[in-house]
């Protein structure tokens, strides 16, 4: 408390020479020119005494001041600590918070960059198992023109052949397309996983510095002033932009993944679309080949009972030729019938003897009876009968020469359908078969997570 002093008042009236006792010498002594009052002395003690009391409480004021403030600053200080525990606790929990999301959109995203590589190897596979179809193909194609002749012909099979060809090099270019697409959502998945891991190694890092800071304590060892640390640089983050930045990796992390999960979902329709149609292509391909196989069989086996048919009748004919040649007792050309009639004995001999000797009968008795007109039917029967014979003959022969010629075509035809289906069957087909079709799950392709699960064939 402040005490009221008491105030004096010290008479201001000076002592001279003039009007005091003192002021003169005094048996020769000088004295001093000032003299003050007993009055005077007491006022001024109690002037020290009212100064130092003064002071004093001044000073006991000042003290309790003093540590009113100390006190109020050391809980002010606590505070402050105290709240910015709470706000280092704060920032470690959002630091915490954020390195587990981006740790986590970083798993998600390696895992879908493995995923996408094992569908761009399967895309790889089965571009590699494209090249087997197709050069079974185009060699079926180049075997096929080894057919002969007439066999040499524009078929279905030569059609499906081609359309295989086109479709297997089509499909060849579209897979070769999702490659290239798959390439460029990898390039984009990695961009993302490069900003995910550097963001990952900052928050990583400002964990430990905050959780170091956070640790620290006023009793803790080793610590110093940095003034020049006490300071806030504009150009830092702040608290938005820092949520901002990490929540724009994030968010582009799960864009491109779900890019990439439809890329894969695009390769996997492709391949089983692309695949499913060339193993139907395939299959018709077969079919067309199993058709016209059956055909040439068919034709190959008529011709066949044809040429028998026709060697027989060859055999046949040459026995009715054998058989005119001796009903008009020849054994010789067509051209020299006549001649042979005339030098050998036959019924026309007689004919034309018993005319020639009845032309002899004397006056009256040459008489056109009917054994006259007997003998001259004859003879002209018999010429008919010759003449007709000859032309049988002839024309036997030239049937014989018909029959000879029809079989060497079918012979060589049969050799033609031969040929045919030795290349159809024997080399064409027996190579398709070499192309084993199998349809499977790739078990091991995506995690349990994926949303891209369908059952894809591929050609071996």
């Amino acid at each position: 408390m402040t005490s009221q002093a008491m105030k004096y008042t010290i008479p201001s009236t000076k002592y001279t020479p003039e009007n005091t006792r003192y002021g003169m010498p005094q048996n020769g002594v000088t004295l001093p020119a000032t003299r003050y009052t007993v009055h005077e002395w007491t006022g001024s003690n109690a002037n020290q005494y009212l100064t130092a009391g003064a002071e004093r409480t001044s000073s006991h004021n000042l003290r309790l001041e003093s540590e009113r403030l100390r006190c109020e600053t050391a809980d002010r200080t606590r505070r402050t600590q105290k709240d910015i525990n709470v706000k280092l606790q704060d920032r470690i929990e959002n630091i915490t918070y954020w390195k587990t999301e981006v740790d986590r959109q970083l798993q998600k995203t390696d895992q879908e960059i493995a995923n996408l590589m094992a569908s761009k190897k399967q895309l790889e596979q089965a571009h590699v198992a494209t090249q087997l179809p197709h050069e079974v193909a185009t060699t079926c194609l180049k075997h096929r023109e080894g057919r002969l002749s007439i066999d040499l012909v524009h078929d279905d099979v030569e059609v499906q052949l081609l359309k295989e060809v086109e479709m297997i090099e089509n499909v060849q270019a579209l897979l070769q397309q999702r490659i290239l697409e798959s390439d460029r959502q990898l390039s984009e998945l990695r961009h993302c996983k490069s900003n995910l891991e550097a963001d990952l190694k900052d928050k990583c890092t400002s964990y430990g510095l905050d959780s170091r800071c956070a640790s620290l304590n006023n009793g803790s060892l080793g610590m110093s002033l940095h003034n020049n640390s006490v300071k806030i640089d504009p150009k830092s983050a702040t608290p938005a932009s820092y949520e901002a930045f990490s929540h724009d990796n994030i968010t582009n992390s799960e864009k491109q993944r779900v890019s990439s999960c439809r890329q894969r979902e695009l390769n996997e329709h492709t391949m089983h679309q692309t695949s499913s149609d060339l193993q139907n292509q395939a299959e018709t391909v077969n079919e067309s080949f199993r058709i016209r196989i059956l055909e040439m069989i068919t034709a190959k086996t008529n011709l066949e009972e044809n040429l028998n048919q026709t060697i027989l009748e060859i055999g046949s004919m040459n026995e009715n030729i054998a058989a005119l040649k001796e009903a008009i007792r020849l054994k010789d050309s067509p051209m020299r019938v006549a001649h042979a009639i005339r030098l050998k004995d036959s019924p026309m001999r007689v004919a034309h003897m018993r005319l020639n000797t009845r032309a002899y009968r004397p006056n009256i008795e040459l008489v056109r009876d009917p054994v006259q007109y007997g003998l001259v039917e004859e003879v002209a029967q018999i010429t008919d009968s010759v003449e007709a014979l000859t032309s049988k003959l002839n024309e036997s022969l030239g049937k014989l020469n018909n029959l000879e010629s029809n079989k060497k075509a079918l012979e060589e035809d049969i050799a033609v359908k031969t040929n045919s289906l030795n290349i159809d069957q024997s080399q064409c087909l027996r190579l398709r078969k070499t192309l084993v079709w199998r349809s499977f799950r790739p078990a091991t392709m995506f995690s349990a997570t994926s949303v891209c699960h369908s059952k894809v064939p591929i050609i071996l």
